[in-house]
């Protein structure tokens, strides 16, 4: 506890004792003042008893007295002795009985005393009265003696007051008994008070000196020897708890730090003298010799050996030694972990013997010998360079101080070591650097003879450096018509690719249609020829796309655009493309999909399609016996792999790099056996390369080869469930579209005579009804005048563009299906624009009359699009059928959303006009004003749905009351309300339900009207 508690206790204690003490006098005094009191008033009682039977006697003197003279004067002392006689009755008998009889005795006097007058003195003085002469009066007062000595009434108040008087005198000795009793007590208890104060008093002294006093002195004692340090003092007290306690281990504390102060300036002031001794040496020898020898002297060892690191044999030599005796069998050096030395100079840590081994080390002088009791090897390092290793032999164990002083002299004894190296390689620069000055001097004058051939050649590099200028700015002016040529170059190919693909596709059509001799009226050579014609202009086709290709991927104008596409189809389309020629080559082939693979991809359709017929194309040309194998399998999840697997001629291990370069193939010499550019391989590389993939060859000489292509396809299972389309149906076969295409008519639109006579001879032979147009303006005039099942467009018309075509069909209300068909590559905000009007596109090429045929094949027989027995749809949600004829925008940026979308409500009767973002929705909105309702997406770069209705709202007119319903991925109610307060009609999450998405069209189709 605190001093100031147990200080407390002390005092509380004496206060206690004092107090008990006192309070024993007071009990004491009280009892003396009660005797006093008693003695006091029982001398008054005596007072007034004697009082009392005095005035008795006075009374009766002066009755004796108004008995003999009968004067008026003695009657009235009678009166007023009689009085007197009443009060000092009265004073008796108001004086408290301690008994009865004390009580009984008053009592009497008072009755005799009444009895007296009233029987006695009264009757007397009335005799007296009538008394005239002396002899009556002499003779009545005899009478009143004698009654008075004889009567009863004299004898009851002597007794009365003798009593009375006894009882008084007998409580008097007794109060005065209690009341010296009294004194005597408070005589004795005063000196056992003060006996029992001084001893309390002692007692809280030695309490105090004991806990306060003595311990404050120790404490005082303590901290003057501190002062005068004396740093073996003990500090007492520690464990108390209290404040002395508390003194204590704070003044331990700073005896602790006086003995480490002591100890820095101990290890300090060791530094400083060894680090003195050492800075002024001038050599490496003296510099070890006194290094060691000083440290020596500091660790109080008696021997020492300093061994110097030789970094370029790896070995330590016996450099500087101190007390130590030379002996022949003791080593000189030592390598890297043997020994002692050679260990610690590997470990570098400090390694410590003690005790020390016998006969280890005889430590020797003038008068005897001795073994030391502690051996220590410490390494010198320079950062982290070893230097050496010193040893010590001390005959006593080391201190605290001492150690510290080992710990740090190293370091101490390495800067300036490494001061001395410097030092010492600074005398070697200086005295080089001398001879240097003189070999300049030397020189100098041979530099000024050269002076003036390095002017003559400044001059001389001057007109060069204008040359050059002159060069630079002609090879600027030579790289900008370069580019200047790579455009015209650019512009040229493409120019080039539709000329030459527009009559090369029409060429193939009627060859390919004269082959098949449908007519059976051409010769067998005839046929030959058709057949050759038709081979010839696909390898022809093949070399432009292939030149193109190359051409457009060198100058880094190639683009990947990412949509989606039902392997199915691929796999139909791959099919139809080469099964044909598998069979003319009597060889087999397969395509196989693996388990796992999503119905829907997400990547470039051209670009895959183009890398698959190089790779099949090039397989089933190599392969003339066995068969081709493709494979497409999942890989890793997010990725496609396609494996082309073929039994034919096998690729040199030394050609399977260079079949990737351009114009390289497995035999280029002049007398091949196939033909080809050698640029397939390249292109399809370089393109898997841009679509994000891979592709890899592995193969045998002989025995075949197996090329596979990884590409990443996106997260098909990604889309909306319900906004994924069916994969496309399996194209009729060509008896059945010429069965069920009679009757059914289409309108082809094509500028160039020559392709649209051969799509026109394709269309009929399948039994199609064709009609043909060379301008935009002549096919509206067909499409008002009558009514066709399919329209074939090619975008390249002369008067206006496909784009501007579709926009003026659209504005005649026609709903005709619509085929685009064209020789030009399409950029991806032409593919987005052609996708709000058709899905369907076929790019003029090899096989394209076949996908040409397919899709308008797809739109003459929608029943066969449907699966034989299509599965009932849930009673729960019947399937909504009914065309919704309406004008819609959607705008979304994402690529999938848009195609699956857009092709859904193009089946139930929609118009369909995109945007990608909010600002292309608000010039979409401005370029349909009949736009009747809106879809809009919430996150979209440049500006989001939240701000595009907002925009939309803000500008009034029919756009404040035009349907829009939000599409968001989020679902909490809070998007919802801020869905709605930006503007939107509705609101649905995704993934998009189909059939509650056409019921809020119509809803708010509905509520628009």
């Amino acid at each position: 506890m605190s001093l100031s508690v147990q200080f407390a206790l002390v005092m509380l204690s004496f206060v206690l004792l004092v107090g008990g003490v006192s309070w024993v006098g007071y009990q004491g005094a009280s009892a003396l003042s009660r005797a006093q009191d008693r003695v006091r008033v029982l001398g008054d009682a005596m007072g007034v008893i004697e009082q009392a039977e005095s005035a008795f006697l006075a009374r009766e003197i002066a009755l004796i007295r108004a008995l003999a003279t009968d004067t008026p004067q003695a009657r009235s002392q009678f009166v007023q002795a009689n009085r007197s006689a009443s009060e000092a009755l009265d004073r008796l008998t108001a004086l408290p009985a301690p008994d009865a009889q004390t009580l009984a005795d008053a009592a009497a006097i008072h009755t005799a005393s009444q009895e007296w007058v009233q029987e006695v003195a009264l009757p007397f003085l009335a005799r007296n009265a009538t008394v005239k002469d002396d002899t009556g009066h002499a003779r009545l007062l005899a009478e009143y003696m004698a009654q008075t000595l004889t009567g009863p009434l004299a004898q009851i108040a002597p007794e009365s007051f003798a009593r009375l008087r006894s009882t008084a005198v007998r409580r008097t000795l007794d109060s005065r008994s209690q009341r010296d009793a009294a004194l005597a007590w408070i005589h004795d208890s005063n000196g056992i008070t003060a006996a029992v104060v001084m001893l309390a008093a002692l007692m809280a002294f030695a309490v105090l000196h004991h806990r306060i006093s003595r311990p404050i002195s120790r404490l005082a004692l303590a901290m003057a020897r501190l002062a005068r340090d004396d740093r073996t003092v003990d500090i007492p007290y520690q464990d108390r708890s209290d404040e002395i306690g508390a003194m204590g281990r704070a003044l331990l504390i700073f005896r602790n730090l006086a003995v480490a102060r002591a100890e820095d300036l101990d290890v300090k002031g060791a530094l400083t003298r060894l680090s003195d001794m050492v800075q002024a040496q001038d050599s490496l020898r003296d510099f070890g010799h006194t290094a060691l020898t000083a440290m020596a002297q500091e660790l109080g060892a008696e021997v020492a050996v300093f061994f110097s690191y030789d970094p370029e044999q790896h070995r330590l030599w016996l450099f500087s030694a101190y007390g130590y005796r030379l002996s022949e069998d003791m080593p000189k050096s030592y390598a890297m972990g043997e020994g002692l030395i050679g260990q610690v100079a590997r470990d570098r840590k400090l390694r410590v013997l003690s005790p020390v081994p016998e006969n280890y080390l005889r430590l020797q002088s003038g008068t005897g010998h001795g073994a030391p009791q502690m051996i220590l090897l410490t390494p010198v390092l320079l950062r982290d360079r070893l230097i050496g290793v010193m040893e010590f032999a001390l005959m006593a164990p080391m201190n605290a101080t001492r150690q510290r002083i080992l710990d740090e002299a190293i370091h101490a004894v390495s800067l300036p070591l490494e001061n001395l190296e410097r030092a010492l390689e600074t005398r070697a620069l200086l005295a080089q650097s001398r001879r240097q000055t003189e070999e300049l001097q030397a020189a100098e004058e041979e530099l000024r003879a050269q002076q003036e051939a390095l002017q003559a050649t400044n001059d001389e590099l001057a007109c060069r450096t204008s040359q050059l200028e002159a060069s630079q700015k002609e090879a600027i002016t030579r790289a900008e018509e370069l580019q200047r040529t790579s455009q015209y170059k650019s512009r040229f190919l493409a120019n080039m690719s539709h000329e030459l693909r527009t009559p090369l596709n029409s060429m193939l059509i009627l060859a390919q249609d004269l082959a098949s001799n449908s007519e059976r009226n051409l010769q067998p050579d005839q046929v030959e020829a058709a057949q050759v014609i038709h081979t010839s202009g696909i390898s022809l086709l093949r070399l432009i796309n292939e030149i193109l290709d190359l051409s457009k991927i060198e100058a880094g104008k190639i683009e990947v655009r990412r949509e989606p596409l039902a392997l199915r189809q691929l796999v139909l389309t791959l099919e139809h493309s080469f099964r044909p020629i598998a069979e003319q080559k009597r060889v087999d082939f397969r395509i196989t999909c693996a388990l796992g693979l999503p119905e829907l991809i997400l990547t470039d359709p051209g670009r895959l399609e183009q890398i698959a017929n190089n790779l099949i194309g090039n397989a089933l040309k190599f392969t003339a016996q066995g068969g081709v194998q493709v494979t497409l399998a999942p890989e890793g999840g997010d990725r496609l792999a396609l494996i082309v697997r073929d039994s034919g001629i096998g690729i040199p291990t030394e050609k399977l790099t260079a079949i990737f370069q351009p114009f390289e193939q497995v035999d280029d010499s002049t007398h091949r056996q196939y033909g080809g550019t050698g640029l397939g391989l390249t292109i399809s590389r370089q393109l898997a390369v841009l679509m994000g993939g891979t592709l890899e060859v592995d193969s045998v000489l002989g025995q075949g080869s197996v090329f596979r292509l990884v590409i990443p396809i996106g997260a098909g299972a990604g889309l909306p469930a319900a906004s994924v389309p069916a994969p496309l149906p399996l194209p009729a076969p060509a008896a059945a579209v010429r069965r069920e295409g009679v009757g059914r008519s289409v309108l082809v639109v094509e500028d160039d005579g020559g392709t649209q006579k051969a799509v026109s001879h394709l269309m009929a032979r399948a039994g199609i009804e064709v009609t043909g147009a060379l301008t935009a303006e002549e096919a509206l005039a067909l499409l008002r005048s009558q009514r066709f099942d399919c329209l074939i467009l090619d975008i390249g018309l002369p008067d206006l563009s496909g784009f501007e075509f579709l926009d003026r069909l659209a504005g005649l209300g026609c709903s005709v299906p619509v085929v685009v068909y064209s020789a030009r590559d399409i950029q991806p905000d032409e593919l987005l624009r052609l996708r709000g009007h058709t899905d369907s596109i076929v790019l003029k090429g090899e096989h394209s009359e076949r996908r040409l045929l397919d899709e308008v094949s797809a739109f003459l027989h929608p029943a066969q699009a449907a699966p034989a027995s299509p599965a009932p749809a849930p009673a729960a949600a019947p399937a909504d059928t009914a065309p919704l004829q309406c004008k819609l925008l959607l705008v979304d940026d994402d690529m999938r959303n848009i195609y699956a979308l857009a092709k859904v409500l193009r089946a139930r009767g929609c118009e369909v006009v995109l945007a990608q973002d909010g600002l292309k929705a608000l010039a979409e909105l401005e370029a349909h004003p009949d736009v009747q309702i809106v879809l809009m997406d919430m996150m979209m770069p440049n500006m989001d749905g939240y701000e595009a209705m907002r925009e939309i709202r803000a500008r009034g007119g029919d756009w404040r009351d035009l349907p829009i319903i939000a599409l968001t991925a989020k679902a909490m109610k809070e998007d919802r309300d801020r869905c709605i307060e930006a503007g939107a009609s509705d609101y649905m999450t995704k993934p998009i339900d189909t059939p509650q998405l056409l019921a809020k069209i119509r809803e708010q189709l509905q509520h628009g009207k």
